[in-house]
């Protein structure tokens, strides 16, 4: 293979390496490692040690520290226009993953598909939720983000309960309004309960993976969003150019659009 010296190391990876290695250059590290790296055990790489001394000094001071997993608010926004805003950690590389995650966290959350969006795998935004591989992300990582859906509806179930002055238990809620089941003309929005504000409800879990409230998801004979076909919200901006596959990669100019 040939050496891809164009290929731009950080900065402190490559002081690491050089303070190492004096003798180490870039061109020297490409060339032994192949420039394309599939696979590699950090041992394997010269200045190792110092590499992750590096590494591990700066995880604590970074630009995007790692949104608090054990918030509601991390995961979801009610916006004041009634819509919601998801956040997960994972990525979506053509397979329809950030489609499925809207549809379990909406069937949750009791939202329709439509009034939902998504952000997925943005460092300063999102949980840390892994890799993405193995086809791991539904089965793994859909289970915290049903939960914490679930915990949101539970706690907008609460808040109604106060406004519309009635036990939880008489309430009804479709398509984010919370109706009493007597009376649906006495309701009220998610947007009017928690819209633009923050959830500010503790989560629990010794890991993201299992992050989750005090509600339960609910059974599959109550979901109706999941499993129904939906329109791929991200397929347009696939075939135009204007969204992008890769994570952490800059498109060209011609394609880049501001985020």
């Amino acid at each position: 293979m040939s050496t891809n010296t164009s290929l731009q190391l950080p900065k402190a990876i490559e002081d690491a390496l050089r303070r190492a290695n004096p003798a180490m250059s870039r061109r020297n590290f490409l060339a032994s490692s192949g420039a394309l790296v599939v696979s590699v055990s950090i041992a394997t790489i010269p200045g190792a040690r110092a590499l992750a001394q590096v590494a591990n000094a700066a995880a604590g001071a970074g630009p995007y520290p790692d949104p608090d997993f054990r918030q509601l608010d991390t995961w979801i926004v009610i916006h004041p226009d009634n819509t919601a805003t998801f956040f997960v950690g994972k990525t979506d590389g053509g397979q329809g993953t950030g489609t499925a995650f809207r549809q379990m966290m909406s069937d949750e959350l009791d939202i329709a598909y439509d009034k939902t969006s998504l952000v997925m795998g943005r460092t300063d935004t999102t949980p840390d939720q892994g890799g993405s591989g193995g086809s791991d992300a539904i089965e793994v990582d859909g289970w915290p983000a049903r939960r914490v859906s679930a915990e949101a509806r539970r706690v907008l179930l609460e808040l109604a309960s106060e406004r519309l002055k009635a036990p939880v238990d008489q309430l009804a809620v479709h398509n984010a309004v919370v109706s009493l089941k007597s009376n649906a003309k006495k309701s009220v929005t998610y947007a009017q309960l928690v819209g633009g504000k923050r959830f500010d409800v503790a989560l629990t879990g010794r890991n993201v993976d299992a992050t989750t409230g005090t509600a339960k998801v609910k059974p599959v004979n109550e979901l109706k969003i999941v499993g129904q076909p939906v329109n791929r919200y991200d397929i347009p901006g696939k075939v135009d150019g204007s969204l992008t596959w890769a994570v952490d990669i800059r498109s060209p100019a011609c394609c880049t659009r501001a985020t």
